[in-house]
């Protein structure tokens, strides 16, 4: 699990910008139908080097569902696409996606389906979102959230850090915010504002001071937030941030809210473990120290399909795990709609249907709340969990049973 971090990917990328990525189908010459599953991805911009692993783990689920023939008679196809985190590209991939066949779009980014949504609307194809915003599901349309919420998942876990860290005997704590000015980042202040009106005297908040995307130094913000008792940031440059703050020798707690986890090979390549000591993040799934089917699953495909790239990827942090259980859903949705109209028929309709009704309720799931959709519920997650950067175990332990969501 601990490897060095491989940060040149240029060996994967080659600067593609379109992939597509045809999965085979097995089953001894059986005549399948072909289900395209679009997917905006980043594999050349700043979120590649978590998101790649989303890729890979998206590929080999879909692989193993057409090698044991899950769904009868389909082959399921991933075709994915570059938006190189530029938001620019989100509705030519989308419409990409489109031509390819795509009846369901999966996106990883917080922004991308706050674009697409009217699109989806309009064109009645599915966006399956790993990233999303509450925004997006009032009122409840075509955009269904199989991941966290990341204003959620940061509400969730300062009520845990109030309830069962600080002590107030020391008075309330400092807390501040930097990182890229983008969705993820911009949403993450709203929930801390939110939480604020909401609980106040829980937190002193000192602010957002969001830089530009891909800024690698954070002086001005650090000079601002280095008396904060807890700071918090959001994916990639978290680690910019982090190191820049320990240079001024402060303590400062990181908390995150579900993204940190996914570069951790990168941060600690940046930083050392004993600089991550202590930092919390919350998540919405099991990570590799843990037997669960779904984890056992990840694993076992990771070794079949990719074996010399494992120890690399499961050192890269929670992408590849992480993404998993997003997978399944969305596969086993489309298992249903299948069944329910047929492979012939099976459009995004279909899809929409099944996805209301469905429920985590198969024994791949176990370790695991139930969750699911319905007619007004657009959203599949309920619960967090948190784990901590520990630089004794060098790696990430859980320290919490599931929470319910804080909104």
């Amino acid at each position: 699990m601990r490897r060095s971090w491989k940060m040149g990917i240029a060996c994967f990328l080659s600067l593609v910008l379109v992939a597509v990525f045809v999965l085979g189908c097995g089953g001894g010459g059986e005549k399948r139908v072909t289900i395209t599953i679009g997917e905006l991805t980043d594999f050349t911009g700043p979120g590649a080097p978590a998101v790649k692993t989303i890729a890979y783990i998206t590929q080999d689920i879909a692989r193993h569902y057409n090698d044991e023939n899950l769904i009868p008679g389909v082959k399921v196809k991933i075709a994915a696409y570059d938006t190189q985190f530029n938001s620019s590209r989100i509705i030519p991939g989308y419409e990409w996606c489109k031509d390819q066949g795509a009846k369901v779009v999966i996106t990883l980014f917080p922004g991308d389906p706050e674009v697409l949504k009217p699109f989806a609307e309009r064109d009645k194809v599915v966006v399956a979102a790993m990233g999303a915003t509450p925004l997006l599901f009032e009122p409840p349309g075509w955009v269904f959230g199989f991941s966290n919420t990341n204003p959620w998942a940061m509400k969730t876990l300062l009520q845990w850090v109030s309830a069962n860290v600080w002590d107030y005997g020391q008075g309330i704590p400092k807390l501040g915010l930097a990182s890229w000015s983008e969705p993820g980042a911009v949403n993450t202040d709203k929930a801390i504002k939110e939480y604020m009106q909401n609980y106040p005297g829980k937190f002193d908040y000192l602010g957002a001071y969001l830089a530009p995307v891909g800024t690698m130094a954070f002086k001005g913000e650090v000079e601002r937030l280095k008396d904060c008792d807890y700071v918090t940031s959001y994916g990639m440059p978290a680690g910019y941030f982090l190191r820049d703050l320990r240079a001024t020798g402060s303590k400062a707690r990181m908390i995150d809210s579900s993204g940190i986890g996914s570069y951790r090979g990168f941060y600690v390549d940046l930083l050392g473990w004993e600089a991550l000591d202590g930092t919390l993040t919350t998540n919405q799934s099991i990570l590799w120290n843990e037997s669960t089917p779904i984890v056992d699953l990840v694993t076992n495909l990771l070794y079949r399909y990719r074996p010399s790239q494992a120890d690399e990827i499961i050192y890269a942090g929670l992408g590849y795990v992480g993404a998993a259980h997003q997978v399944i859903a969305i596969l086993e949705v489309l298992q249903q709609g299948v069944k329910n109209v047929g492979a012939e028929n099976f459009n995004g309709q279909a899809f929409f249907d099944a996805a209301m009704n469905y429920k985590t309720t198969s024994p791949m799931w176990e370790g695991y709340p139930q969750w699911g959709f319905s007619q007004t519920k657009r959203y599949l997650v309920d619960h967090h969990v948190i784990y901590e950067f520990s630089a004794n175990a060098k790696d990430l332990v859980r320290i919490t049973d599931w929470l319910p969501m804080v909104k």
